[in-house]
């Protein structure tokens, strides 16, 4: 396994666990408090806290992501032949991100119009987001056979 591969998997798990670890603290962590108070200033709060760290980890996780895809399916012109299983994870990948990004603008819509002591509006929204990032996990580790 060379150096670029290998450097790309670290970055990549990195941003995942930057992710994924932001997004269970804030289910499991955030969101109950916030609906124990009866109050949306925990929500925003750790949003604003974990919005610059989990783009920079978003980031990270999709430039990597590419460049691993194409060095798992032999290029550029490897990721649209749907003859492999790469490709079709890539595929795959490519849809639940962009599902995802669908979710956090109308989660963060919903988040700015929320009432102070409404914070359930926005717990779907979060959940979903967690359930989509595992299913991009897992579908990443279909790369890794």
């Amino acid at each position: 396994m060379g150096v670029e591969k290998i450097t790309l998997i670290i970055l990549h798990l990195l941003g995942a666990s930057v992710w994924l670890g932001g997004l269970l603290i804030f289910v499991v962590g955030v969101l109950p408090k916030a609906n124990k108070s009866q109050s949306i200033v925990p929500t925003r709060n750790y949003e604003n806290a974990f919005h610059i760290a989990g783009m920079v980890a978003l980031t990270l996780q999709f430039l990597t992501g590419f460049r691993l895809a194409m060095i798992y399916v032999g290029g550029m012109k490897g990721l649209f032949d749907f003859s492999n299983h790469g490709a079709v994870l890539f595929l795959w990948k490519l849809v639940l991100i962009l599902i995802s990004m669908a979710v956090f603008v109308i989660f963060k819509k919903k988040l700015k119009a929320a009432k102070d002591d409404d914070p359930c509006s926005v717990s779907p929204f979060v959940v979903t987001l967690l359930v989509l990032a595992l299913g991009l996990m897992v579908l990443g580790l279909g790369f890794s056979r």
